[in-house]
């Protein structure tokens, strides 16, 4: 009897033994899965936690998933400015092409709209910007277009300038300021002189309209038609040389522009970083290359946009002045260099 009882106890010990060891693998198998489920979880706990730097508020998120819009870089769009919101503020001064140019029927009642975001400043002030408005003291671009049965507004480059910037950019409100002197070569722009002195006024008024704003933020510059010339000039008032054999007068423009540029930034309402643009004449082959040359001066806020491919009106036959078409484009190419400058300077 004891030898199989003794059997029995053995078998009853194996079987003891053999318990223990499978519980222990198995709390050794759950501990291992459990650390290697805890490894393969932690970055969905940790990652979104990393990026936020709010505190969490997980019931009202969960609350408002399904009405919160996401959140975006963008602003919102202002198409209800106010003059206060005006945050680019564009002078532009020139000859003829500046003041609107009569393009013969080319006024496009889509096309040539009114843009919610533009201002221009009027002869009643700051309004959103309308080819029938009056901007100079030449009666343009309206010419008289509201007043006188079929007639059509000039058309212009600043006005496409301005809309093309608000198009491209959601949070532009610009503003425009027009200071055309048709039929003058550059030294009507002589520091002091009187033209310069009816700019810096209207400037000025222009500006003590806008609450938040002293500075301007962008010359567009489009003259050169009476200068026409390379070396000298055809201007007949020319001034500021001696002699035609005198370095002042072979390199009259360029000497006269970076006067223009050095003088407009000095102004109290410009800055010395200011933006200024230029963009050629249709067809003064000589200057034209006096106005690109500001694309390799070394000056990173000034430059100059090519023009000399764009159409003509029918109703000038020397093809200086450009066709509606033609504005349209003009000014969507001194936006498009406005922005590379503005740009690269931030």
């Amino acid at each position: 009897m004891g030898k199989p009882e003794s059997v029995v106890r053995k078998f009853r010990f194996f079987l003891l033994a053999l318990g223990i060891t499978g519980v222990l693998f198995a709390c050794a198998s759950d501990s291992e899965e459990s650390a290697q489920g805890s490894e393969e979880s932690t970055p969905a706990v940790i990652a979104p936690q990393a990026e936020s730097t709010a505190p969490s508020n997980n019931s009202a998120l969960s609350a408002n998933t399904s009405t919160t819009p996401p959140v975006t870089n963008s602003p919102p769009v202002n198409n209800n400015p106010v003059v206060a919101d005006i945050n680019h503020i564009i002078v532009v001064t020139g000859q003829s092409n500046v003041e609107a140019s009569d393009t013969n029927g080319g006024f496009d009642a889509a096309l040539d709209q009114p843009h919610p975001r533009v201002f221009a400043f009027t002869d009643s002030g700051w309004q959103i910007a309308d080819l029938h408005q009056v901007w100079d003291e030449h009666g343009h671009p309206g010419n008289h277009a509201l007043t006188v049965p079929g007639r059509q507004p000039n058309n212009s480059f600043t006005f496409h300038f301005s809309k093309s910037l608000a198009q491209q950019d959601s949070s532009a409100i610009p503003a425009f300021i027009v200071l055309a002197a048709p039929g003058n070569g550059i030294a009507n722009w002589d520091y002091e002189s009187e033209f310069y002195l009816k700019m810096r006024n209207k400037i000025t008024n222009a500006l003590a309209q806008i609450p938040h704003r002293d500075t301007i933020d962008v010359m567009l510059w489009h003259q050169g038609e009476s200068d026409w010339l390379f070396e000298g000039t055809s201007d007949i008032n020319a001034t500021e040389f001696t002699d035609k054999e005198t370095p002042e007068y072979q390199d009259y423009y360029k000497i006269k522009l970076d006067n223009v540029i050095a003088n407009f930034r000095s102004e109290s309402w410009a800055r010395g970083d200011m933006a200024f643009i230029c963009g050629e004449t249709r067809i003064a082959e000589g200057v034209n290359r006096r106005l690109m040359a500001l694309n390799n001066n070394g000056d990173p806020n000034s430059g100059c946009v090519a023009a000399t491919d764009l159409p003509f009106t029918p109703v000038d036959p020397t093809g200086n002045h450009f066709s509606a078409a033609g504005l349209r484009e003009l000014g969507r190419r001194y936006m498009q260099k406005y922005l590379m400058i503005i740009n690269n300077s931030q």
